[in-house]
């Protein structure tokens, strides 16, 4: 392969299957939705999807089933100009589903089946190296298993690439694989887990940074959904706050973010301009339903900066 990668995205594509209702049900509460929508998701295609957008050039790698849901989402990503070669279809095995409600305000519940995301493997890792070399950056999140996230890592940072983190869902990762990662990105929740310590506004996400980083980790992003993102160094900790705007769906917004920070820190070099226009763009993102129906495109995060400083 001769061409030059951005990013080079590993991890889950799924298959939304999305529900939007007034309220979010209770235990054993039967509820109708106002509308329904199929919609190509998973955390890693989500990033993919989001960081070609934004103009960075994109590889993905995972897997599908041999299904009709699998050709849909691999044909979802070739319309983004995204490389799919390591994509790879599973036999015999379905791919993978997300069953997401959302309520008039945006939040979320969803629960999720693995499918042919389970069977992603450190044989595929080996596939994809001529794409990884191709790269300069790799994002990564945990919807695979561990000892392959722990594979990944470590090829990428023995490549010399940036290696961005999203802790999702949090495993107790390697401490010693854990420290060659560039740049970490968890939610409150995330936060809360790894750190041992309570996350729920600036002030304790800064407490819970500060303990992350003694595992070694010299860039670290909290998430605070609302409240933008904490950027925190070891020496400095600096705090991005959003636009406001209307919340219509906030599904894909951490994808957002992740891969917006990826794309604009290789692009400028600057890992705080990069998270200021992440928290930006991810604003955007939840102002439209569905997980890659709403990733904001380059021009229109544009159109929107424009917007909201003439206002």
């Amino acid at each position: 392969m001769n061409k030059q990668l951005d990013i080079l995205v590993y991890g889950s594509l799924n298959m939304d299957f999305v529900a939007f209702l007034n309220n979010l049900p209770k235990k054993g509460e039967t509820l109708s939705a106002k509308e329904f929508s199929m919609i190509a998701g998973g955390k890693a295609a989500n990033q993919a999807v989001a960081a070609s957008r934004l103009g960075s050039s994109v590889g993905m790698v995972g897997r599908v089933g041999a299904d009709y849901l699998g050709e849909q989402l691999l044909m979802a990503l070739k319309q983004e100009g995204i490389i799919t070669d390591q994509v790879k279809s599973t036999p015999n095995c379905n791919t993978g589903i997300a069953m997401v409600s959302v309520d008039e305000f945006g939040n979320n519940m969803i629960v999720t089946d693995k499918g042919a995301n389970a069977f992603l493997s450190k044989e595929d890792i080996k596939d994809s190296e001529e794409l990884l070399r191709a790269s300069k950056a790799v994002i990564l999140q945990l919807e695979m298993e561990q000892d392959v996230a722990e594979y990944i890592i470590r090829k990428a940072r023995k490549n010399k690439k940036y290696i961005v983190l999203n802790l999702a869902p949090i495993v107790p990762i390697d401490p010693e694989v854990l420290a060659m990662v560039d740049l970490l990105v968890v939610n409150e929740t995330e936060a809360t887990q790894l750190s041992g310590i309570y996350v729920n506004e600036f002030s304790s996400a800064k407490v819970a940074a500060q303990e992350i980083h003694t595992k070694e980790i010299e860039n670290v992003i909290i998430t605070l959904g609302e409240n933008g993102a904490l950027l925190s160094f070891p020496s400095a900790i600096e705090h991005y706050l959003p636009p406001k705007v209307t919340v219509v769906d906030s599904t894909a917004a951490g994808d957002c973010f992740v891969a917006s920070v990826t794309s604009f820190w290789i692009r400028y070099g600057d890992l705080g301009k990069a998270v200021k226009k992440a928290v930006e763009v991810s604003a955007l993102s939840v102002t439209k339903k569905g997980a890659q129906s709403s990733l904001p495109t380059l021009q229109e995060y544009e159109n929107f900066i424009v917007k909201e400083t003439t206002q």
